[in-house]
């Protein structure tokens, strides 16, 4: 059977240059501090981000870098054949993220070894009844 295309998002998760980490739906979303939680696929989308986001700041501080602000844009599109699913999520850094911009693509790249959330996105999933 084949699907409709669809696509989702984009969901932003920005990094503001107070440390705080706040969700969005648009570019001109002011955004809230908690994620999307009215369809699933959205909030994993910002899980993703968000994941992203902190992965970003552990890595910037194990090389001693400081934190400009900005924001990951998270897009996804659903599978064409069954089991529904997402297909692929397509997540962009905008924003300085830090006063070098030689350093940016690194720190990116160590970023997203250790994205737990992005790396479990590749892991068997089992539902089951319980006793």
């Amino acid at each position: 059977m084949i699907l409709k295309p669809k696509r989702f998002g984009p969901v932003q998760v920005r990094l503001d240059g107070q440390g705080a980490v706040r969700f969005a739906l648009s570019d001109t979303d002011p955004g809230q501090p908690h994620p999307p939680g009215d369809k699933p696929v959205l909030t994993l989308m910002a899980s993703v981000g968000h994941c992203l986001v902190e992965s970003i700041r552990i890595v910037a501080a194990r090389q001693g870098q400081v934190l400009a602000p900005f924001a990951i844009t998270v897009r996804a599109e659903k599978s064409l054949d069954l089991p529904g699913r997402l297909q692929s999520l397509k997540c962009t850094v905008s924003g300085p993220v830090l006063a070098d911009p030689q350093a940016v693509p690194a720190i990116i790249a160590e970023a997203k070894t250790i994205c737990t959330i992005s790396n479990t996105l590749n892991a068997e999933v089992t539902l089951e009844r319980a006793d």
